[in-house]
């Protein structure tokens, strides 16, 4: 788990060392075209989309020898029933909002409502499949 510790006093008057709120899991790191990406990272994006949902996945595969990664991010369903140029513009700020937090461009997919799968307790974000690509 990634976090800090807080030295400073409490504001209920303890002095005890606390620890901040848990931002990260240092395993969730994956390293794509030498830039290290943080799920986090792709989620910080997502919360800058009015449009987007909550519900993203990130597949990893190898072609060529080279890492590539795609985000498939579900948009709401008014985001589908709007305009072509609607859906365009959504994509186009939300590609632009990965990669001014993660410094590289990646493949970006919106899908629609409920297309990504759900899981019970944790929810499985990353699809690793550079191991089964040659």
């Amino acid at each position: 788990d990634i976090t800090s510790i807080i030295a400073d006093k409490c504001d209920c008057g303890r002095t005890i060392r606390r620890i901040n709120r848990i931002a990260r899991r240092s395993d969730d790191m994956f390293i794509i075209r030498g830039v290290n990406v943080f799920p986090s990272q792709i989620e910080a994006a997502l919360l800058k989309v009015d449009e987007t949902l909550p519900h993203y996945q990130i597949v990893l595969s190898r072609h060529g020898g080279m890492d590539q990664m795609e985000v498939q991010v579900e948009v709401t369903a008014e985001t589908f029933t709007d305009t072509v140029r609607g859906v365009e513009a959504v994509h186009r700020q939300l590609s632009d909002a990965i990669a001014h937090i993660l410094g590289i461009r990646v493949k970006l997919t919106l899908v629609e409502p409920n297309t990504i799968a759900r899981s019970q307790g944790k929810a499985k974000r990353v699809i690793d499949n550079r191991n089964s690509n040659v």
